[in-house]
This record gives C-alpha cells, structure tokens and sequence, in this order.
C-alpha cells in the first residue's frame, strides 16, 4: 500500500502540510475552477504560479500536475459549453491535433532546459516566461475589447492552403496549417509550462482565426483537452505528475467550472474580455512581485 501511495503521490515540498495543504489546494481548485468556466482558459497560467509562490511547491511537480488538473477541468467546462453551442468542433479538432505534437515537443524542452539549467536557473526562466506571457495575453485581449470584428480574419487571409470551412463559426476559407500552427504553438507552451492553452488561446482564437469571445471560450476548452492529455501523458512519464496534490485542486474545480460557464453565457462579450485582462493582469503581478523580490533580496 505505501508503495501504491509513493506512485500516485511521491513527496513534494511545501510552505504547508498534512490538512491545511490539502485545504488550500482545493480552495485554488475552486478559484481555477470559476476561471476556466468563464474565461475558457485550463487554469494553469494562474495556478502555476500561486503553487509556485504561494505554496513553494517544485515548479516541475507544479507543471504536471497542473496539465491533470486542467484535463479535469477543461473537459467539464467543454461539456457545458457544447450544450450551449459555443464549440466550434472542426476548427476545435484541427487545432487539437496541432497541439498534441506541440505538447510533446514542449515537454521535452521543458526537461532539457531543466537539465542544462540547474534547478535554480531554470524555476527563475520559468517565472519570467510565465510574466511575458502574462503580459502580452493580458495586451492582446484588452487591445481587443476596443475593436469590432470586421472583415475576413487573419488565417482566412493567410496565402496558404488547403482551406477548410467551420460552419459552426461561420467561417469560410480558413488555412488548415495556419489553424495547425496555432495548435501547435500552444502545444509547445503547454508542454514546457503546463499552461493548458486557454491562456493564449482566447485572444489567439479572437485575433487570428476570428471566433465570437463565447465561442473562442468553449472552443480553447476543447483544444485544452488535446493538450492537456498529451502533455499529462508525457510529463507522467517524467515522474512530474502528483495526483494527490492534482486530486485536491480538481475537488474544487469541479464545483467551480460550473458556477463559470454558467455566468459565462449572462455576460456581453466586451464585458468578458475585459473581465479576462484583468485577471491575467493580477496574475502577472503576482509572478513580477515574486522576481521583485528574489533580485532585491
């Protein structure tokens, strides 16, 4: 039996312990939770970073086991954003093939960079990535909320076929390896920094393929998916995983993907993009706060 135990939770270290971990790790799952819902995001790009500081947990082990959580989370939001017809499947399955090869490519740059790094290095790299990220996806998103969409969208303007239409998006003329590119770039990220995607996806999926905001929610949850298992997989295999520390947070995620989608539908799109800038925001001054104080310290 302690064997089983030691394979499905091997030891981590943390700034907490026994009950009060496990109760804090499912109060971030509820929090994930909301967010994934709402924003159609897997919930990584704000996890990662309160395991990391707030929890001082490895940021390997917080990398894996966050893409299992994210499979939990972004599968339930999925569900419930296809009943409310906000996935656009095609274009949802072409870009989550793109970021099943991406994943794996990710996680293993994830595992040379750590090698070649250091622990120390490579946790300070890993911090500044996710604060870049942060940062642009926070930019994108907002530079968005002040435009209307018009006009055909980048991919569709993009001189590189074969060209695929999505009907559920309405959408003609899309290029099949700009929609591959972008799943596999989101793979890459998923991989190396077990972000599920969303994160990227939603002004990715805006932007550069031309959804509606609620559709390019309940789409970046289907690629999630893709992502997430491929990544999950791969990171598995690595001995990145802890499922008991995944099993905690998706006990709260579960509850609050529901209460997110659920709202998700009752806002103006506008409303919703903005909404999404500023958590991003608040996370990237969590990561920056952390680094602030590692170089002053």
């Amino acid at each position: 039996m302690d064997e089983l135990l030691r394979s499905i939770a091997p030891s981590f270290d943390a700034f907490l312990a026994g009950p009060l971990l496990y109760a804090a790790l499912m109060a971030l799952g509820l929090l994930i939770g909301v967010l994934t819902g709402l924003f159609g995001v897997g919930g990584g790009f704000l996890l990662n970073p309160l395991l990391i500081v707030l929890l001082g947990i490895n940021e390997s082990v917080v990398i894996g086991s966050s893409l299992c959580v994210t499979l939990g989370t972004a599968t339930a939001g999925m569900a419930r954003h296809m009943r409310m017809g906000n996935v656009a499947l095609r274009g949802m399955t072409v870009i989550g093939l793109g970021a099943v090869g991406g994943a794996v490519l990710g996680t293993s740059l994830h595992e040379a960079l750590r090698d070649a790094l250091g622990r120390d290095s490579f946790s300070m790299l890993v911090l500044w990535l996710y604060l870049a990220l942060l940062l642009l996806t926070a930019y994108l998103t907002a530079r968005r909320a002040d435009r209307l969409h018009s006009g055909p969208s980048l991919l569709q303007r993009l001189p590189l076929g074969p060209r695929i239409h999505l009907p559920q998006a309405k959408l003609a003329q899309v290029s099949l390896p700009g929609l591959l590119a972008v799943g596999l770039l989101i793979g890459l990220i998923t991989g190396l920094l077990g972000i599920g995607g969303g994160v990227l996806f939603m002004p990715l999926l805006l932007l550069v393929v031309g959804l509606s905001a609620h559709q390019a929610v309940g789409t970046s949850l289907g690629v999630v998916v893709f992502s997430s298992v491929a990544g999950t997989i791969d990171h598995g295999l690595h001995g990145n995983v802890n499922l008991a520390l995944a099993m905690a947070v998706v006990v709260g995620s579960s509850v609050g993907v529901q209460v997110g989608a659920a709202a998700c539908s009752a806002l103006e799109a506008a409303r919703l993009r903005r909404w999404f800038a500023l958590v991003v925001l608040a996370a990237a001054c969590l990561v920056g706060g952390k680094l602030a104080l590692v170089y002053l310290g």
